[in-house]
């Protein structure tokens, strides 16, 4: 394995320890030393590779929009219709919001402390987080359909993550396929297909 390859590979295993660290805990309450332990490395590892604790939380933030990203761009590609796209939108985005809850906790109680090169970063994690849905709005709706395939892009995603939200903060069990059912039959009938 090449020195690159072992550099890449210690970094993943970090965020991964990380991952734990700071969705067991919170942002807050995590500490560099816990982190260091779940990852096997020395503390002061972790600072050959994240220059701080807002910088490790940003980067591994990045690495699991990334992850998202990635997935739902393959699976929207293979979309036919708005009732399908809205189904797999609900399922990826749902799983991820679930998945990363603590996460996104810690992300607003946290962020604006941050200094502002990490606000930046954060900033442009959220908007990478919608371009999938953006492209299958451009792709899906008819040119002249009245309304920017961004900002339908923004209420489709909203009402996902207000919905999931929702379930959660409820503390009921999520379950996307009624959640899928929910928008299809508000939002389906006023997206125009091609």
């Amino acid at each position: 394995m090449s020195n690159h390859g072992a550099i890449q590979d210690k970094r993943i295993e970090i965020l991964e320890a990380a991952a734990l660290i700071f969705a067991g805990r919170g942002y807050a309450a995590a500490r560099m030393d816990d982190i260091a332990e779940a990852a096997g490395v020395a503390k002061g590892t972790l600072y050959l590779y994240f220059q701080s604790k807002q910088e490790l939380f940003v980067s591994l933030l990045e690495s699991r929009s990334e992850e998202y990203v990635q997935t739902v761009t393959a699976w929207l590609a293979d979309c036919k219709t708005v009732t399908e796209c809205i189904h797999v939108l609900v399922t990826l985005r749902g799983q991820f919001f679930v998945k990363n809850q603590r996460l996104a906790e810690s992300v607003s109680h946290s962020v604006p402390g941050f200094p502002k090169d990490l606000q930046i970063r954060v900033w442009n994690i959220r908007r990478g987080l919608e371009k999938p849905t953006i492209k299958l709005m451009q792709r899906i709706l008819s040119e002249d359909y009245p309304v920017e395939p961004a900002l339908v892009a923004a209420v489709v995603n909203g009402a996902i993550d207000y919905s999931v939200g929702s379930y959660l903060l409820d503390d009921r069990r999520v379950n996307l396929e009624k959640v899928a059912r929910d928008l299809e039959f508000v939002l389906g009938p006023g997206l125009q297909e091609k």
